[in-house]
């Protein structure tokens, strides 16, 4: 069985090869600067939850108000205006 020899063009592959080249690049660029952006205008998860739990522990630590009665806790809705 005889193989047959074949000739690649090489300006012809690279030119076949640059647009997809191209856009898998611009693909990768793009990518990138969505997750930049994101960072920037997004906290991460991490300091989002370290967050969370500073607010909890600090509500913790926190006495509150107790009201005894509906009358109580209705007082003192309408003295802050909600």
């Amino acid at each position: 069985m005889k193989t047959k020899s074949q000739v690649i063009d090489e300006s012809a592959l690279i030119e076949k090869l640059i647009p997809k080249i191209e856009e898998r690049i611009r693909t990768d660029v793009i990518r990138n600067l969505i997750s930049a952006l994101e960072e920037q205008l997004y906290p991460s998860e991490d300091a989002f939850r370290q967050d969370f739990v500073r607010r909890a522990e600090k509500a913790t630590k926190s006495k509150g108000k107790i009201f005894r009665t509906k009358k109580e806790l209705a007082a003192h809705l309408n003295s802050i205006g909600a």
